[in-house]
């Protein structure tokens, strides 16, 4: 199997309205992209896992989809996006896709013999948590199961729970048993998040690899479990996948040792009040393409 090459990028978090007020926003993420072209990484695709405005208006979005347009033609190759918890998903779909209503944003996209899931985590009622509704539970499962012994890749915004990250459940994936009961037994290399603003590298269900990509906008210490320390920082992920084992770098490309904020942060156990796992209608995902999710 050939080489096949990812940029992952997370957390631009963008603030609008764009390109003006967000300018230095946008810089931050120029400078990635600069960075893969001044060092020629030759991506074969370029992910961008949520938070990509903060709360932006449908301009923006339709800011968004252009600018991204003009950089896949400077990259040679797509950039695909998901939602995180600042986005709108309302002016996200209005913008960014040109629908009036969808309920979630999923999609899957198979290159060189390999499946990859691109998964919203976006949790409407819970800004800063995660949640995989039943639906997009059900899809994930149908077409894990259609081709079982294809190599496939998660990619989503919320990491999954785990030991290092205990002081932190209250912003991670809230139903982590759901995913990882569907994805047993089947042939997952790895899954890749954001949302942390740190990297990080773990197991989860003894098998399947994690790895959190840090922010395109700031780094944030976590250290202390209440009160995290906000720094201006930039960095991105180079994932290389070969005869279907992912390996990662991180390219760190700022850090300011001085304090942009201070966080404070109460309860750091996992959100008491969980949706229904409920099936609701007009749930298919879609590619950026337009058409429906396989």
């Amino acid at each position: 199997m050939n080489k096949y090459t990812i940029i992952h990028v997370s957390d631009p978090q963008l603030t609008p309205p764009l390109p003006e007020v967000g300018a230095v926003a946008v810089a931050k993420l120029q400078l990635i992209f600069d960075d893969i072209v001044a060092h020629h990484l030759c991506p074969d695709l370029v992910v961008i896992s949520g938070d990509l405005i903060q709360r932006g208006a449908t301009a923006d979005y339709r800011w968004l989809r252009t600018y991204l347009a003009q950089q896949e033609q400077r990259l040679g190759t797509a950039i695909q996006v998901i939602l995180g918890d600042l986005d709108d998903r309302q002016a996200f779909n209005a913008g960014y896709l040109d629908q009036t209503r969808r309920a979630y944003y999923a999609y899957k996209l198979n290159q060189k013999n390999l499946d990859f899931y691109f998964l919203d985590s976006k949790w409407e009622s819970r800004r800063t948590a995660g949640w995989l509704d039943r639906a997009q539970l059900d899809w994930l499962n149908k077409n894990l199961h259609l081709v079982p012994r294809r190599r496939a890749f998660l990619f989503l915004h919320h990491p999954l729970d785990a030991p290092a990250l205990r002081d932190m459940r209250y912003t991670l994936l809230q139903n982590n048993r759901e995913l990882l009961a569907i994805l047993h037994g089947h042939n997952v290399g790895g899954i890749f998040a954001g949302h942390l603003h740190f990297s990080a590298n773990y197991l989860v269900d003894n098998a399947v690899p994690v790895t959190v990509a840090g922010a395109a906008s700031t780094y944030i210490d976590c250290q202390d479990p209440h009160k995290h320390v906000v720094h201006d920082a930039v960095s991105y992920n180079v994932i290389t996948i070969e005869r279907g084992i992912a390996s990662v770098t991180s390219h760190p490309l700022r850090f300011d040792t001085g304090i942009l904020a201070t966080i404070p942060v109460g309860n750091t156990g996992f959100t008491k009040h969980r949706p229904r796992l409920t099936r609701i209608r007009d749930v298919s995902g879609v590619n950026l393409r337009g058409g429906v999710g396989e």
